[in-house]
């Protein structure tokens, strides 16, 4: 189970930097384990010149991906590796990010400087699927067999 986080610039990114956090996002992230989210990408520079990316949050990850990860030692959890890129490449390029989750926003990075609420919200996100991950266990992504499955976060009406 899932929602996407998505990053935008609030204003187009000059060619040369545009590149450089490229780069830095194939450099970044080597040893993450990557179960919290998907390895955050961008998308393709539109007309605009505006910098898009994605990641998909994995609110319940599958028993065999929390096994994995215990193994990687990494230094942050994944979400919080995101962040460190995306504040480095804020204030390394004086770019401010916008964010939001499945198209309700959530807050912005500027000058190196996450939003408290971007960092909350990350942080109980991660928690709930830590707790998920050892509570349900053997409950997948849809949910028990026959059921609904689990739903925390507002779907289209």
């Amino acid at each position: 189970m899932g929602v996407c986080l998505y990053f935008t610039s609030t204003a187009a990114v000059d060619p040369g930097a545009d590149e450089a956090i490229r780069a830095d996002l194939r450099q970044s992230g080597n040893g993450q384990p990557w179960v919290l989210c998907e390895p955050p990408h961008f998308y393709p520079t539109d007309a605009d010149g505006k910098l898009r990316g994605r990641t998909k949050l994995n609110l319940h990850p599958w028993p065999d991906e929390q096994a994995e990860a215990a193994n990687v030692p990494a230094e942050r959890n994944d979400l919080q590796e995101l962040l460190r890129f995306l504040c480095a490449s804020s204030e390394r390029h004086q770019i401010a990010w916008e964010l939001s989750i499945d198209d309700m926003p959530l807050g912005r990075i500027e000058g190196g400087v996450c939003d408290s609420d971007v960092e909350g919200t990350l942080e109980a996100l991660a928690d709930v699927s830590e707790y998920l991950g050892e509570e349900f266990p053997d409950d997948g992504p849809e949910g028990p067999p026959g059921g609904s499955g689990l739903r925390i976060w507002p779907g289209p009406e």
